[in-house]
């Protein structure tokens, strides 16, 4: 295979490799697992030979040319573990307040950040942003996300964490509410007694909690 075909191919696979590392952070894929293996075996041989063959050529020329195919793969590296650096640290930063409940999982960073995945269990939706929290209010930089998620104001509350014992015990959990602190009721679901529709609010468990 002639060196610029390599150097092509070579982009080919190190951008479609990138460009679906950027779109896992942001859409959840079952195919990723095959597709890394595929596109990473091929980059990387395709690189090793490059480098060998380039090493020979330049031992007979002394010139830099010959390592085009290397460089091209050197900053395709850089690319991928950028885009893996920058995301897995916002990912893996402090967690402030931690959430999940009806396919949400809502991670509020110490530093000010939030990571929040929403939708069904193959095709979660990842949202990233900034937050303010002021007392028990919580507002995001974002005005909606789905059709769950629909308010980018939240609060956090307390409720008795067995109701029917009336125990001291108390869970805490945030809800959405309006630009008037009104909770937002955007459930549908059945009450059994007397059995009717009705529009309740969703509860979204808190499961971390690190705020002093």
């Amino acid at each position: 295979m002639k060196e610029k075909n390599r150097i092509y191919i070579l982009l080919l696979v190190g951008i479609l490799f990138a460009f679906i590392l950027y779109k896992s952070y942001h859409y959840d894929n079952l195919f990723e697992i095959f597709i890394y293996p595929i596109l990473g075996g091929i980059g990387l041989y395709l690189f090793y030979k490059g480098i060998s063959g380039e090493i020979e050529n330049y031992k007979k020329t002394k010139e830099l040319k010959y390592y085009s195919l290397t460089f091209t793969g050197i900053l395709l590296i850089l690319l991928n573990l950028g885009i893996y650096i920058y995301y897995e640290t916002k990912i893996n930063s402090e967690t402030l307040i931690k959430v999940e409940n009806y396919g949400v999982y809502a991670d509020f960073k110490k530093n000010g950040e939030y990571v929040i995945k929403s939708g069904s269990w193959a095709s979660k939706k990842h949202f990233y942003g900034k937050y303010l929290i002021n007392d028990s209010i919580i507002t995001l930089d974002k005005n909606e996300f789905d059709n769950v998620l629909i308010s980018n104001r939240f609060v956090i509350r307390n409720k008795s964490a067995d109701e029917n014992k009336n125990t001291n015990d108390l869970k805490k959990y945030i809800v959405q509410i309006d630009m008037n602190g009104k909770e937002i009721k955007n459930l549908e679901t059945y009450d059994i007694k007397p059995t009717r529709l009705i529009n309740t609010s969703y509860e979204f468990d808190i499961i971390e909690y690190n705020r002093k």
